[in-house]
């Protein structure tokens, strides 16, 4: 099997509720809503593939793609940004061919605070568990899930952790444990797995990506982090 260059994968979900952004995200136009990443990926030959769940506006075109990703609605308590997730664990799941990147290295996003003092993570009612992990590493810089590398087989040992969690948690609401709900707590779910788990494998910081939200006009980093 030819494997692949490297991708870029990033995810579009329409006609669902958007817990952290107040706008309307129903019967969007998916390929006006990427276009200036497409362009900035074609200007560097990378192909870039869009997962959406919506069927009526696949695209295959050259480098660019649009792929529809059915969603699995059954698991219970969880957001848009666990099924963003979700969706591109099954997508990996299926392409074996995306794998020329360094072995066994995730690399990650950040953000300016640390885990202690970022407030996101701090000022809510996220499982026990969660709140053990956060109190316990408080001097650990937030890592942020809007941007995950690595190798097909890294990135499904991560995203698999991440489903394996979901299940668990959606288990224990069935058995009524409501105080088991993962909700809207992906940031801290990111980064209770990227530390508990691929905590020697990690690597994050400027190489990586821009400062986050930090405007920057000119950058070594791999990738421009909103």
């Amino acid at each position: 099997m030819q494997v692949e260059p490297n991708v870029v994968i990033t995810e579009f979900i329409i006609n669902m509720d958007n817990v952290y952004h107040d706008y309307d995200n129903t019967n969007l136009d998916v390929s006006e809503r990427v276009k200036e990443q497409a362009q900035s990926l074609d200007e560097h030959d990378v192909p870039f593939y869009v997962l959406t769940n919506s069927p009526d506006q696949v695209v295959d075109k050259d480098k660019f793609h649009i792929v529809n990703i059915e969603l699995f609605q059954h698991y219970s308590g969880i957001s848009i940004f666990f099924y963003r997730l979700l969706m591109a664990y099954d997508f990996l799941q299926a392409h074996p061919e995306f794998d020329n990147i360094q072995d066994d290295t995730l690399y990650m996003g950040d953000e300016w605070g640390l885990l202690g003092d970022t407030w996101i993570i701090n000022t809510n009612n996220s499982p026990y568990f969660i709140k053990k992990f956060i109190a316990e590493h408080q001097m650990l810089p937030t890592v942020n899930m809007g941007l995950i590398i690595g190798t097909r087989a890294i990135l499904l040992e991560f995203l698999g952790i991440i489903l394996k969690l979901i299940t668990e948690s959606s288990l224990k609401i069935q058995q009524g444990d409501e105080s088991a709900a993962l909700g809207k707590y992906d940031m801290e779910i990111g980064n209770y797995v990227a530390y508990r788990y691929f905590a020697d494998r990690l690597v994050h910081g400027r190489e990586v990506s821009t400062i986050l939200q930090g405007f920057q006009s000119t950058s070594s980093a791999w990738f421009k982090h909103k």
